[in-house]
C-alpha cells in the first residue's frame, strides 16, 4: 500500500514565514511598548509628586499671604486708633494750654489789684489764699499777725519757687513728649507704608511661583513627548531595518 504525501497547509505556512521575518520588528515593538508604558507611569508619577509639591507650596505661600493681610489689617486698626488718641491728647493739651495762659492773665491781672488794695483789701486778699491765716486790721497803716499766721503764711509762700520749677520742668517735659509723638507719626506711617509694600510684594512671588510651576509642567510635558516621538520613529525604523537586513 502506498503513502501519499500530505502537503502543508499554505495558510500556516505564510503565517509561520511572516513571523519569522518579522520576530525582531515584533520583538522591539513589545519592548518599546512596555518601555513606553513603564515610562509613561514614572513620568505620570513624578508629575504628580511634583504636582503636589508645588500645590502644597501655593498653599503655604497663600497661607502666609493671607497672614500678611491679617497682620497688616490689625496694624491697620491700631494705626488708627494711635491717630484717634493723638487727635484726642492734642485736643485736651491745647485746651490745657489755653487755660494755662487764661491763668497767666488772670494772675497779672490780680497782682495790678493787689498793689491797689487798702490794708483791709489786703487782709481778705489774704484770707483768701490762705484760709488758715486772718489778718488783723487794727494795726494802724498795716496789718497784724500772729505767730502761726506767720509762719503759715510763710509755709505758704516757699512753695511759690517749687511751683515755679515744677512747671518749668513739666513744660520741657510736654515739649519732649509732643516731639515723641510727631516721630511716631512719622514712623507708623513709614511703617504702614512698608506694610502695603510687603503685601504687594508677597503677592508679586505668589503669582511668579505658579507661573514659575505652569511653565516648568508645560515645558517638561513637551518635552517628554518630544523625545518620546523621536525615540520611538528611530527604534521604530532600526527594527525594520535590522529585521530586513537579518533576511
Amino acid at each position: 500500500m502506498s503513502t501519499v504525501p500530505v502537503t502543508p497547509t499554505p495558510v500556516a505556512t505564510a503565517t509561520k514565514t511572516w513571523l519569522q521575518l518579522h520576530e525582531r520588528i515584533v520583538c522591539l515593538a513589545l519592548v518599546l511598548a512596555f518601555g513606553y508604558f513603564g515610562v509613561s507611569k514614572y513620568y505620570d508619577h513624578e508629575a504628580t509628586v511634583k504636582d503636589a509639591q508645588a500645590t502644597a507650596a501655593a498653599q503655604i505661600a497663600v497661607a502666609d499671604h493671607t497672614n500678611s493681610l491679617a497682620l497688616a489689617s490689625q496694624a491697620q486698626q491700631i494705626a488708627q486708633q494711635y491717630a484717634v488718641l493723638v487727635q484726642t491728647l492734642s485736643a485736651q493739651n491745647s485746651a490745657l494750654n489755653a487755660a494755662m495762659a487764661q491763668r497767666a492773665i488772670q494772675q497779672k491781672a490780680q497782682v495790678v489789684t493787689d498793689s491797689n488794695l487798702p490794708m483791709a483789701g489786703v487782709a481778705a486778699r489774704w484770707a483768701v489764699l490762705i484760709p488758715s491765716v486772718q489778718p488783723s486790721t487794727s494795726l494802724t497803716g498795716g496789718i497784724s499777725l500772729t505767730s502761726g499766721q506767720a509762719h503759715d503764711s510763710l509755709e505758704y509762700m516757699e512753695q511759690v519757687p517749687m511751683l515755679q520749677a515744677n512747671l518749668a520742668d513739666e513744660t520741657k517735659i510736654a515739649g519732649d513728649y509732643q516731639q515723641e509723638v510727631q516721630k511716631s507719626d512719622l514712623l507708623n506711617a513709614d511703617l504702614n507704608a512698608q506694610i502695603t509694600g510687603l503685601q504687594k510684594e508677597n503677592a508679586d512671588l505668589v503669582a511668579k511661583d505658579k507661573a514659575d510651576v505652569a511653565s516648568a509642567r508645560a515645558e517638561g510635558r513637551k518635552g517628554k513627548i518630544k523625545y518620546f516621538k523621536i525615540g520611538f520613529v528611530t527604534g521604530f525604523i532600526a527594527g525594520l531595518w535590522g529585521g530586513h537586513s537579518g533576511l
